[in-house]
């Protein structure tokens, strides 16, 4: 079987002074259940980032959007679970391979994060925080650390499985604190304490950057997570040594640079070994796909 995953490629990236660029990434994930285009609907990422992008405010990453709901009515939590799902895998192995033999992207794990909102935001932490080797940074928006946040959650159905996928637990046992920055935000009883406990037990060079919000900001909605985006991107784009981005015309952000006009972010195909700009507009994705079978074989 395949499973979708979209690509949404920055405006500089078409650009001929870019050619050359290989672009930071960062991977998008929904709540349970969830769409994989969430993002790039309800939050509108793309639309709210792109003129950030153009003049140098936050830097040009590449957002993918891979599919989550890999299994019917049961969230995966992000999890391998033997016998059943390889869902860890499929979005830290499979869906990064495929990003990078198909996109100029930045290699692991100093060019790639991870960003998601209520359930998706524990998988965003718990992956950054299990493979450092693999991302430099996770955003989470509402999220939480023990599995049993989503009783729905395969990665709850044991004591064992609720270690091996709580990013607090990991964190606080892990031999050697590992290279990553993560930024949680969150409401009092969603989100916030999640975050404060992970900051508690963080030893240099992990570091945690923890956002509180009042009750009256949104609840666990769109409404609280879209307002978010600019800042979670200008916080990546420091985390991630893309502080000098530059815009569209090459001026560093802060230096005056003006929003450039023109259409233009990335190409639309049906596969990513297939993709064409023909036709494509400002906002189109590039909607690939992967193997999920494949996910299911690799550790």
């Amino acid at each position: 079987m395949n499973a979708e995953v979209y690509v949404w490629l920055p405006p500089q990236y078409g650009r001929p002074a870019y050619r050359h660029r290989r672009f930071p990434v960062v991977e998008l994930l929904p709540g349970y259940p969830g769409s994989a285009k969430a993002w790039f609907g309800a939050l509108g990422a793309h639309e709210q980032l792109l003129p950030l992008m153009r003049d140098g405010r936050v830097a040009p990453f590449i957002l993918v959007a891979p599919r989550t709901n890999l299994l019917a009515g049961v969230d995966t939590g992000c999890a391998n679970v033997p016998g059943q799902v390889n869902a860890d895998s499929w979005l830290s192995v499979d869906v990064p391979r495929m990003v990078l033999d198909n996109f100029r992207a930045q290699p692991a794990p100093s060019g790639w994060a991870v960003a998601g909102y209520s359930a998706g935001a524990h998988c965003a932490v718990k992956l950054a925080v299990a493979h450092p080797d693999r991302y430099r940074a996770a955003v989470s928006l509402s999220g939480y650390n023990d599995p049993i946040g989503e009783r729905n959650s395969l990665a709850a159905q044991s004591p064992a499985l609720r270690a091996r996928n709580n990013p607090y637990l990991l964190l606080r046992k892990a031999a050697e604190p590992p290279r990553i920055a993560l930024y949680v935000s969150g409401e009092s009883g969603d989100g916030y304490q999640a975050g404060a406990a992970l900051q508690a037990v963080a030893k240099a060079p992990t570091t945690v950057h923890v956002v509180f919000l009042p009750r009256s900001a949104g609840g666990h909605t769109m409404a609280l997570w879209r307002p978010q985006v600019p800042d979670v991107f200008r916080w990546l784009t420091l985390q991630m040594g893309q502080n000098r981005a530059r815009g569209e015309d090459g001026s560093l952000a802060g230096a005056g640079a003006a929003p450039l006009g023109g259409t233009g972010n990335g190409a639309a195909g049906t596969t990513p070994r297939s993709l064409s700009s023909a036709g494509s507009t400002r906002a189109a994705l590039a909607s690939g796909t992967s193997s999920r079978a494949a996910a299911g074989r690799r550790r």
